[in-house]
């Protein structure tokens, strides 16, 4: 239960962000800023040395069980028959993003990581962002670690800069493009 309680206090120090930040009229989505407020619980009990290595095992069955909810809850909510139209142009975009996030974590992510456990792992992990999103490489590093080991270094890389980073940056720059393109759309 002391899991899920800090799932709920991590969410409610998110949505108090959330609200703060949309006063001050900053546009960020609510994931991030729970995500925010995960980080800030973890670094508390860091740092005042309350966690246990039974806490630790509660919240990675809470995160795969949240995990798990979410995946299911995305595939039931997709309206694929609206898609049904543009099947060979989905299909052509999706080959070459396999072909295209494949070489790039062969060629660059793997070898300027290290080519070593911890690297192959993050690369997984970047392999399935390239393909998803952090849900998707949660899972695909999570299926590797399973089978071979657990790496501490991937799974602190691959949330912080996959969800994290790169949600604060998207948000950053979707929202001052749309701005822009809100004003010269009303200066025409």
């Amino acid at each position: 239960m002391s899991a899920v309680y800090m799932l709920v206090v991590a969410c409610g120090i998110g949505q108090v962000i959330f609200l703060t930040l949309k006063y001050f009229g900053q546009n960020f989505p609510i994931h991030v800023c729970c995500m925010f407020g995960g980080i800030l619980v973890r670094l508390f009990l860091d740092k005042t040395n309350k966690v246990s290595d039974e806490v630790l095992e509660a919240l990675d069955t809470v995160g795969d069980f949240s995990l798990g909810l979410f995946v299911s809850m995305s595939i039931v909510t997709m309206k694929l028959w609206q898609l049904a139209g543009l099947g060979g142009q989905l299909v052509v975009l999706l080959v070459a993003q396999v072909v295209f996030i494949v070489l790039f974590v062969y060629i660059f992510t793997f070898r300027l990581l290290g080519k070593n456990y911890d690297s192959a792992v993050m690369a997984v992990g970047h392999l399935g962002f390239g393909t998803g999103a952090v849900p998707v490489s949660m899972t695909t590093m999570k299926t590797v670690c399973d089978k071979y080991r657990y790496s501490k270094l991937a799974f602190f890389v691959v949330p912080v800069i996959g969800g994290f980073i790169s949600n604060i940056t998207n948000a950053i720059i979707i929202t001052k493009f749309l701005d822009i393109a809100l004003k010269l759309n009303a200066g025409m």
